[in-house]
């Protein structure tokens, strides 16, 4: 999500009112109503300087979140790289080190197909994050499966059908308690100087049935030829097909609801051209699961 230009004196202004001044704004990454990123120098050192911008509660609590979670990586670091907490601050700053690397794409649905080796680094990442054995109550689950189902046939994007198919899933897959990174947009996902992967961005890191981060990688890489076939033999393999179909639907209804409430015109189509189709194959694989 992108933001209105926002030039270098008005940014250092900002981590100047929050962290003092020893800090630096080099290059405004991102700026919203919301957030604000921007890689400067901390105390002397490269870093990445997160600021939270509203007063909203819901981005408030997805903040400290995020803080928490950082903490949870320096108490049991996962078996993949994140960047390492420097400096968390009043629960409206985060400080991590900066990574040199560029993020897999900037769009939410990448144009141009990514690489097999980039697919493979972040893919391979994801895999290895979701192994990871987190501080006891560190990770809850990010939603409720069920209510979702009742949230979303209300709004009519789940029709009774769907519903029902919806609800036997749900109670097939049992206990939620898989770690994801939750938000694995192509965005979040920098590649390395070394060709590695490094997930960033946890406000959404918790619990889920299995295959989250896959039923998201598997709808937002759809123009990448040979990506989803590649996602649904890793789900074969693990054996989490139910789990992963569940998911689909959870991410694939998100994706409706988003692009339709947004105005008509050129990209809300393009991006709806994506996703119905994804969304009518899942509908036929929940019914035939009758």
């Amino acid at each position: 999500m992108s933001g209105a230009p926002l030039d270098l004196d008005t940014a250092t202004a900002k981590l100047t009112e929050e962290l003092g001044a020893d800090v630096t704004a080099g290059r405004v990454l991102r700026a919203t109503d919301k957030s604000l990123l921007v890689v400067g120098d901390y105390h002397g050192r490269a870093a990445v300087i997160k600021v939270c911008l509203t007063d909203e509660t819901f981005w408030h609590n997805k903040f400290g979140h995020e803080i928490g979670i950082y903490r949870a990586f320096e108490i049991f670091p996962p078996p993949t790289r994140v960047p390492e907490l420097i400096h968390a601050a009043n629960g409206r700053v985060i400080v991590i080190e900066h990574i040199p690397g560029r993020v897999v794409d900037t769009e939410r649905y990448p144009i141009d197909p990514i690489t097999p080796a980039v697919f493979d680094a972040t893919v391979n990442t994801l895999l290895g994050f979701g192994a990871w054995n987190p501080p006891p109550g560190a990770l809850s689950p990010v939603f409720d499966y069920p209510d979702r189902v009742e949230r979303y046939h209300r709004i009519g994007i789940f029709d009774d059908d769907d519903r029902i198919a919806l609800h036997r899933l749900i109670a097939a897959v049992g206990p939620i308690d898989a770690v994801a990174h939750g938000d694995p947009l192509p965005s979040n996902l920098l590649i390395t100087e070394d060709g590695s992967c490094v997930p960033v961005d946890f406000e959404f890191t918790g619990l889920f049935a299995a295959g989250f981060d896959l039923a998201m990688l598997h709808t937002l890489l759809a123009s990448t030829p040979g990506a989803q076939s590649s996602i649904e033999a890793i789900v074969a393999e693990t054996d989490i097909e139910t789990p992963f179909l569940l998911n689909q639907a959870m991410v694939l209804s998100r994706e409706l609801r988003l692009h339709t409430e947004l105005d008509d015109g050129e990209f809300r189509t393009s991006r709806l051209a994506l996703i119905e189709p994804q969304w009518e194959a899942v509908r036929a694989s929940l019914h035939d699961r009758r």
